[in-house]
């Protein structure tokens, strides 16, 4: 799952680069929250890139995938490019990211032949 593998490594470079402008140019917590979510985020995208290749790994890559984007991209774009109604759906990226984790705690338990 390679795709995941360049999601993180995106999801990486738009998270510092919101740390950045957080710390530099645009001193709002939100900015900075969000930056921060993006950052933690690509550790499970990393993590399940390396798992063999099973549904609910892929379902929760793209869970986590939709919901940093919704989440992060929305107050990125309320903070960076003035569009107020963005975060509209950050709630929605962040339910994404809650189910996105339960799946992976589904998959350790469910997956027949792992110990």
């Amino acid at each position: 799952m390679r795709w995941m593998q360049g999601v993180a490594g995106l999801m990486g470079v738009g998270g510092i680069i919101g740390a950045t402008l957080y710390a530099h140019a645009v001193p709002q917590p939100a900015l900075g929250q969000a930056a921060y979510m993006a950052l933690f985020h690509t550790a499970p995208l990393l993590y399940l890139s390396l798992q063999p290749q099973y549904f609910l790994h892929t379902l929760a890559g793209v869970g986590f995938t939709m919901g940093t984007l919704l989440f992060t991209g929305s107050i990125y774009l309320k903070y960076l490019a003035g569009w107020g109604g963005a975060t509209a759906v950050a709630p929605a990226g962040g339910i994404l990211l809650l189910l996105s984790w339960l799946v992976v705690g589904i998959a350790g338990f469910w997956r027949k032949g792992v110990s």
